[in-house]
């Protein structure tokens, strides 16, 4: 096994632990937050058909499809597709800037929305902190990414389609 295959394979198993994390975390946010809004004043009549139970089966079956198809895709990068390369280049980057923007810009939002919202202090510690740890892994891990995929020479290279020779090429004309 060569040094680019042990690096798409790295990507591959770092991917599935990362995508994990965040399908934890955004399943507990997205449960919390649906419990919270149900007993909140204005909107409680409009969350009346939504429960945490119905939160929980959809955001299960959408991380389903969504693993499914980043399965694909990082089979088509493990086999060296070049469109495979592309596509997961312009999602670490939408990643990782939009992540380096909300970790700058969440001291703001709390001080903005924190209190604004009927949020107990512990509440909005425990969702700001959430956001601060998934927000810095997807960074890390999406930077890596970037950097593994597009900064290693070995790599791009191996994604750069094996220039085919046409009939007069090869007759030498």
């Amino acid at each position: 096994m060569d040094a680019i295959d042990v690096a798409l394979r790295r990507i591959r198993g770092w991917f599935i632990v990362w995508f994990a994390i965040q399908s934890v975390a955004g399943l507990a946010a997205a449960v919390y937050v649906v419990e919270w809004l149900r007993h909140a004043p204005v909107i409680r009549r409009a969350m009346q058909g939504t429960t945490p139970d119905v939160t929980l089966i959809a955001g299960i079956a959408v991380v389903a499809l969504l693993l499914g198809l980043a399965l694909l895709v990082l089979e088509a990068l493990s086999h060296r597709r070049p469109w495979a390369r592309l596509v997961m280049l312009v999602i670490a980057w939408i990643t990782a800037v939009g992540a380096g923007i909300d970790l700058l810009t969440i001291p703001g939002a709390a001080a903005l929305l924190g209190s604004r919202l009927d949020l107990a202090a512990g509440q909005w510690s425990l969702l700001q902190a959430t956001t601060m740890v998934t927000k810095s892994v997807d960074l890390v891990f999406w930077s890596w990414v970037i950097y593994t995929l597009q900064a290693r020479q070995d790599v791009r290279d191996a994604f750069i389609p094996l220039r085919r020779m046409d009939d007069s090429e090869s007759d030498g004309r």
